[in-house]
């Protein structure tokens, strides 16, 4: 941070005249070494503070027996260097400093800090965070005032590192339009609060959210991991710290394999944390997944798409049942996909009336690809036509599909998911649950939107 090491002592020890006569009257060359030195009574050193010469100056800066006053005029001081000297001084004689110290020096310290940390030079306030990242004695309003710094530079080190920062403080900041990078920052903190785990996630930052994934130390919620998931189809980014993030619920692990890439499969299966009916869960969408080729879509960019046959990528060599073959339609056979859904619709009604349609069977239905079957059960539970289901999730109206959610008594983050994921709306359009996790339309506009996607059906 210094680059003019600590003060010279001096070959002798100058009187107290002579001291004087150099700092009054000396050469530029004289005053200099004068500043440098480390047995010049505070007096001189603090009139030297004022020297025309700015090396002078910048060695007063450096020189740690140089009066607290000194310090806090050469932290106005016009020129840049002499402010980055004091600055490096200044924060690392604050990590130093005693504990609960409040006498007038201390004061004039923190004094000294705070025009520094608010100095228009970007240098002389990295070197205040930089130093004082770590600190658990630095001011709080200092390290607060460098947090909201306008460059990521300053402010990054002290969001990301700084003891002294509370959670409401953070809180604050993620709530703010803070700079870009900040909530990124905050998200890497070690042992972060859920709380502000949670206002991350809630603030949808992707770029935060991917490193609040990949920061094992923090502790998510199940419920705001679930809504991550909610949202990850869209963004790849979170698809990795996703499968390696710690306590993986087996639900999450689930519907993380419908969506992501076919290495991150192979990582997934390898999980030891995950028991034996969820491995063979994903087992069987990695096998539909492949059916359905869409890992021709999924698969990054220079990685081989998984093996077909004859062996499945989990090492079953002979498990995979071969397919149903597909009988040619005619006219006088019916249709498969009728077939098909009065087949999940008789056993949709037959849980309904068994009183086993729950949320979870139908959370499980939609991760599983049962698209018929969350349709038919959003239906028999709203009390709504299947045709009115089938409209608004045709139509992608997310207000739509909310209401019936509503109407049909699942929560908000299934809703969620049945935007995503079965009518396939972006994730810019989708609605999601408000902060308490609640639905995020009135009731009367619920009715209404009921009322509308009914009124379409039957006029069509």
């Amino acid at each position: 941070m210094n680059d003019a090491g600590p003060p010279k002592p001096g070959s002798e020890q100058l009187a107290y005249d002579d001291q004087k006569r150099l700092a009054h009257d000396g050469n530029f060359e004289e005053r200099r070494e004068l500043a440098q030195r480390g047995d010049v009574l505070p007096e001189i050193l603090y009139f030297l503070a004022s020297d025309p010469d700015t090396e002078v100056r910048r060695n007063i800066a450096r020189n740690h027996q140089a009066p607290r006053h000194a310090d806090l005029l050469l932290a106005k001081d016009e020129q840049d260097e002499v402010r980055t000297d004091v600055a490096g001084k200044i924060s690392e004689i604050t990590v130093n400093i005693a504990g609960g110290k409040q006498d007038n020096v201390y004061k004039l310290t923190m004094e000294a800090l705070e025009v520094l940390a608010r100095d228009q030079l970007v240098r002389v306030r990295q070197i205040l965070a930089e130093t004082l990242k770590e600190c658990p004695k630095a001011p709080v309003g200092v390290m607060e005032l460098l947090a909201l710094d306008s460059e990521i530079s300053v402010a990054q080190p002290v969001l990301e590192n700084s003891p002294v920062l509370g959670d409401e403080f953070l809180l604050g900041v993620i709530s703010s339009d803070a700079v870009h990078g900040a909530l990124s920052a905050i998200a890497r903190r070690v042992a972060l609060g859920e709380n502000v785990a949670d206002a991350i996630v809630h603030n949808g930052d992707a770029e935060a959210i991917a490193a609040l994934l990949g920061n094992e130390s923090v502790q998510i919620r199940e419920e705001t991991l679930d809504r991550i998931v909610d949202q990850a189809s869209g963004e790849p980014t979170w698809h990795k710290p996703l499968v390696h993030r710690p306590n993986l619920h087996a639900e999450a692990a689930m519907r993380i394999a419908e969506i992501v890439a076919a290495p991150l499969l192979a990582d997934l299966r390898e999980r030891t944390d995950l028991d034996e009916d969820t491995l063979g869960a994903i087992k069987e969408v990695v096998l539909r997944r492949l059916d359905s080729d869409d890992f021709n879509a999924d698969s990054e960019p220079g990685v081989p798409e998984l093996a077909r046959a004859p062996e499945d990528k989990f090492g079953d060599t002979a498990s995979a049942a071969p397919a149903v073959a597909e009988q040619p339609e005619t006219d006088s056979t019916p249709n498969a996909d009728t077939q098909k859904e009065c087949v999940v619709g008789k056993r949709v009604q037959q849980m309904y009336l068994n009183d086993e349609l729950t949320e979870h069977e139908i959370s499980s239905a939609l991760a599983s690809g049962g698209q018929e079957f969350v349709t038919y059960a959003v239906a028999l539970k709203s009390k709504t036509p299947v045709d009115v289901v089938s409209r608004a999730i045709s139509m992608r109206s997310s207000k739509a599909i909310v209401a019936l959610c509503w109407k049909a008594d699942l929560s908000m983050r299934l809703a969620t998911r049945i935007q995503m994921h079965l009518a396939h709306i972006p994730p810019s359009d989708v609605l999601r649950a408000t902060a308490s996790d609640d639905f995020p339309l009135s009731k009367d506009e619920m009715r209404w939107q009921l009322e509308f996607v009914s009124g379409l059906t039957t006029s069509g």
